[in-house]
């Protein structure tokens, strides 16, 4: 089976010409707000509805043609894909009463729907997909990567903050988990209208990136189709190879491009993969704290905990974002699958289509689940670290606990040797008399000096005895 996402590359020089030289209007700075996709026209694009125009006629027009109203060399009844970027107000009530859509999907539209959903409205099914837009890029590129590229460098808090082991470009003054807030992402919306023959989309600015993805594809798609069928008909030189031979993946290729659930396939499979770069970003963050949170001093430890929070916060957003996308998939998925059923006058060619766009949505299926499973590693690994860190606080507190009772026990020790001899000397200095204060030899004082020596011997004896020393 072919699959549709490996044709990224057009396939021959007419194909990337004809990626190129879709419409514009030259002379104006207005942004491309609209674009409207078929087989036959190509990418059509415009400034708005107002200014749209193909070989002369404006969407009304050019939609006629499609819905089988031929209109000049127009062919008629073909599959089409609108895209509308940042709608006003105007447009959308424009295009609703010209699609007939629901005044529920224009208030979703116009409000911005906070879920992903897929609701059925008579017709057509609309659709609600969120997108995660990444906006900044993280200056510190994974301190314990560059550590392990550069065996000689030890990734310890040493060669962090100081002389050694300092990727390039990053300043010796930053920790090693210092991401620097700046890999920071926001959330857009992608809302999809699947009716028939025709796809609509509504998106702000930061989704044009997922148009112009989805566009090449189909593009592409369409230039490998073709140059496969070239071959097919060169090949059938026979009457055999008519009847016995088998339907090429080449036909399936190229209706797949003239198939709306495709074109719906398509964007849900670009605003998934867009994940990827995300969720492997924080999964080496994560693993960064797990393999460096043992070996911090501790004054990188306020910059850990900060970091297991800023992860943990990525990971909730990512989460919130892919949890409820896999019910959407799979309920487009079973109604592709019950939409030609007990129909007999669907064409086996859109049983197979239906059939070849529900195998794909099970593949963007398994990719939410592994991101799910990731996010859910991902937590697992901080939880851990988290508890390697409370353990090394713990560790710390009662290594510092233990000097700090040590240190007092050496003053106590000290204190009970020393005060009593204090106070022996003090009545020997004392005005009143002593014994042996008549006497001129020193053999008193000799009497005392070996009495505090006996004294502070017996003491340590006694200690050592009882191991306090």
């Amino acid at each position: 089976m072919h699959n549709p996402k490996q044709s990224w590359e057009p396939a021959s020089p007419d194909a990337q010409i004809r990626v190129e030289a879709a419409p514009r209007f030259a002379g104006t700075k207005q942004p491309k707000r609209l674009m409207f996709y078929s087989s036959q026209t190509g990418a059509v694009h415009a400034p708005s509805l107002q200014n749209f125009s193909y070989n002369g006629m404006d969407l009304e027009t050019l939609l006629g043609a499609m819905r089988g109203e031929t209109i000049g060399n127009t062919p008629a009844g073909l599959c089409f894909w609108l895209d509308v970027n940042s709608a006003t107000t105007q447009e959308l009530h424009r295009l609703s009463d010209l699609f007939g859509l629901h005044p529920l999907t224009v208030e979703d539209i116009e409000l911005k729907c906070s879920r992903d959903k897929i609701d059925t409205f008579g017709d057509y099914l609309f659709i609600v997909y969120h997108t995660s837009t990444q906006r900044k890029r993280n200056k510190w590129r994974h301190y314990y990567s560059y550590c392990r590229a550069n065996s000689s460098i030890r990734p310890a808090a040493s060669s962090i903050n100081g002389v050694d082991g300092i990727p390039p470009g990053i300043s010796s003054s930053e920790s090693a988990l210092d991401i620097d807030a700046e890999n920071d992402s926001g959330d857009g919306q992608i809302l999809i209208v699947l009716k028939g023959s025709f796809v609509l989309t509504f998106h702000s600015g930061c989704q044009q990136d997922v148009v112009s993805s989805v566009l090449k594809r189909l593009l592409n798609i369409s230039a490998v189709s073709a140059q496969d069928q070239d071959q097919d008909q060169q090949q059938r030189t026979d009457k055999a190879s008519l009847e016995f031979g088998a339907k090429p993946d080449s036909d399936l290729l190229a209706g797949l491009v003239d198939y709306p659930a495709y074109i719906v396939y398509a964007i849900l499979d670009e605003i998934t993969d867009q994940l990827s770069p995300e969720i492997a970003a924080i999964e080496q963050q994560v693993d960064a704290i797990d393999e460096l949170v043992l070996i911090l001093s501790h004054a990188e430890h306020e910059s850990v905990l900060q970091q297991m929070g800023e992860q943990r916060r990525r990971i909730l957003r990512v989460w919130q974002l892919t949890q409820p996308k896999p019910e959407v998939i799979t309920t487009l998925a079973r109604i592709l699958s019950n939409s030609h059923r007990g129909r007999s006058t669907v064409s086996l060619a859109h049983r197979a289509l239906a059939a070849e766009v529900v195998q794909y949505l099970g593949d963007v299926q398994e990719h939410l689940l592994s991101v799910i499973d990731a996010c859910s590693r991902a937590e697992a690994v901080l939880s851990r670290s988290h508890s390697n860190y409370l353990a090394k606080i713990s560790l710390e507190l009662s290594r510092a606990t233990f000097d700090s009772n040590s240190t007092t026990e050496r003053w106590t020790m000290l204190g009970t040797i020393v005060v009593p001899i204090n106070i022996v000397t003090s009545f020997l200095g004392v005005n009143l008399k002593v014994p042996g204060q008549d006497r001129d030899d020193t053999l008193n004082f000799f009497v005392v000096l070996g009495c505090m020596l006996i004294y502070t011997g017996v003491t340590l004896a006694f200690w050592r005895w009882r191991r306090i020393v």
